[in-house]
């Protein structure tokens, strides 16, 4: 396992964590940290605001960063999203001053919480990263491999018995590429190069 940090210590925001089986799971448990620890070094501030748009704007431009760093690159399975959801969640209800036994006990819905904090949706920020890195890359005509990556075809080999391993690729394919019926008509790398049509794409996946 290696750590590609900027600076020492488990609570930094920026580096990423890296293993020979690209899982995510060390990676994200380390964002949450990094997330709560931003959160606690402005607790005081966000407490003593009273205007909610800035202590969501405040909220928005550290801790958010904090558990979305690197995120445009991870292969983000339903489990990983909902961990996501969910150390959000917690922080966003510190941020309002409820705890969850009393949003329980008052019955409150992740959308009454929302209104109150009026931060940003967390997985609709991944994905739009996601998007924007997405086309970046397949727009690079400098022979970066991450753009090659993208296009190589592995002649002759196969892919293990049993349900594959979910690729990066994978859910831009299902989102955005488009069929005709069960067969592929335009694969999401075409469309990214066009970028007038990949901002269409965003702004049609990020409402």
């Amino acid at each position: 396992m290696t750590r590609l940090d900027s600076q020492e210590g488990s609570n930094s925001m920026l580096g990423r964590l890296l293993n020979h089986n690209n899982e995510l799971e060390p990676e994200l448990h380390r964002r949450r940290r990094a997330a709560w620890a931003a959160f606690n070094n402005i607790k005081n501030t966000t407490d003593a605001l009273s205007c909610p748009r800035i202590r969501a704007q405040l909220f928005d431009s550290i801790v958010l960063p904090a558990l979305t760093y690197g995120s445009e690159v991870w292969t983000f399975t339903q489990a990983l999203s909902e961990r996501v959801r969910v150390t959000h969640a917690a922080l966003e209800r510190r941020l309002v001053g409820i705890s969850l036994s009393e949003q329980r006990q008052r019955n409150l819905h992740r959308e009454d919480i929302r209104a109150q904090s009026e931060v940003r949706d967390p997985l609709l920020v991944i994905k739009k990263k996601k998007l924007g890195w997405a086309g970046h890359i397949m727009r690079r005509n400098d022979g970066r491999w991450t753009r090659l990556v993208q296009e190589w075809y592995p002649i002759g080999e196969k892919r293990p018995v049993g349900r594959p391993r979910m690729r990066w690729s994978d859910s831009l394919k299902e989102q955005i590429s488009l069929f005709d019926g069960n067969h592929l008509k335009t694969h999401w790398s075409t469309i990214a190069k066009d970028r007038m049509a990949w901002k269409a794409v965003i702004r049609d996946h990020i409402r």
